[in-house]
């Protein structure tokens, strides 16, 4: 039987622990891709302003690889309480609302987007729980070069998220996982003629639950898709926000996300905002209200200051933000 360690080299913090020494899943190992030039050239210039604000030289740069993306380095401002997540990502129905059992299977479908970027997508829907599993695996590999392993356990990264420690969370993740694999997504920039193809994780390993409950996975994302961090396509979300909305408020969570990249939202009809979830809701009137609700709980949590409904156009005022948290 194959082992973890037989594929990637030990992660000096996990091995410690005694995590990720389990059995190899069915998955291939590929070639890693390099970065665009111009996603290269971008993160180089982003880590070497970063070097020098703490004061350390460069490393020189090898000539077979000059550029190490490193997404922390290019975002500096990225920390545990503030998340990056690409704008194209979030201002669309890409992570659906839906929450009925059969999930929509999606074949070079043109998904709907508010973002300056066209998306087509295949692979099973995705919905709120695969952009939080998918948000806190890139947050623990944001110290890392791209498409080197990524260490976790399960349980810490349920913890992360705020699900309950129940073996239906460890089985939730771990599908959430495979679906983001098993994708197929093209990000177009309409602005920059510039984008992403490829799927949302590269690759993973997994071992099964041990007697202490506790599952390791090793993940590993596509170099590529750092082109989709660029400039003005990143935000920093707030993660303990998303934490106290909860796993199954799926229409709060996508308006979070979608309000929180925007520094000024502009009025959006009641009804646009229902095509752009994918909500399942047919009436508009029940959607509507469940609208309502969503954006009370924006304010309760900090997001949103307040909002109003007039001629069924969406108004709301974000909360005034400290300056750390400006997109990056």
């Amino acid at each position: 039987m194959q082992h973890i360690s037989d594929l990637f080299p030990a992660d000096p913090q996990t091995a410690a622990n005694g995590q990720a020494q389990g059995s190899l899943g069915a998955r291939s190992v590929r070639e890693i891709k390099p970065l665009s030039p111009k996603s290269a050239e971008f993160l180089r210039q982003k880590t070497q302003a970063a070097l020098q604000t703490l004061g350390q030289p460069e490393p020189p740069a090898a000539p077979a690889n000059p550029v190490q993306p490193v997404l922390q380095l290019a975002f500096s401002k990225w920390d545990e309480d503030r998340r990056g997540v690409p704008n194209p990502l979030i201002r669309g129905g890409l992570f659906s609302t839906r929450t009925s059992k059969a999930r929509l299977s999606f074949k070079s479908a043109k998904i709907a987007s508010l973002s300056n970027a066209d998306i087509l997508y295949t692979g099973e829907e995705l919905r709120q729980d695969d952009l939080s599993v998918w948000l806190a695996i890139v947050h623990l590999g944001r110290n890392r070069v791209l498409g080197e392993p990524i260490y976790f356990t399960a349980y810490a990264i349920i913890k992360d998220m705020n699900w309950r420690m129940h073996s239906d969370s460890y089985a939730r993740l771990r599908n959430s996982i495979d679906r983001l694999k098993v994708t197929s997504i093209k990000i177009t920039l309409r602005n920059e003629r510039s984008g992403y193809a490829g799927s949302l994780i590269r690759d993973f390993l997994f071992d099964g639950l041990d007697e202490a409950g506790k599952s390791s996975f090793v993940v590993r994302l596509e170099p590529p898709i750092a082109s989709l961090f660029l400039h003005e396509n990143t935000t920093l979300v707030e993660w303990a926000q998303r934490r106290q909305i909860g796993s199954k408020a799926a229409l709060t969570l996508w308006l979070h996300m979608f309000y929180s990249s925007h520094r000024e939202p502009i009025p959006y009809s009641v009804s646009k905002l229902r095509e752009q979830c994918l909500s399942e809701e047919k009436d508009l009137s029940n959607f509507r209200a469940r609208l309502r609700k969503s954006l009370e709980t924006l304010i309760s949590v900090g997001l949103l200051v307040s909002y109003a409904i007039l001629d069924d156009m969406v108004h709301v005022k974000r909360a005034v933000l400290n300056r750390r948290l400006q997109l990056a």
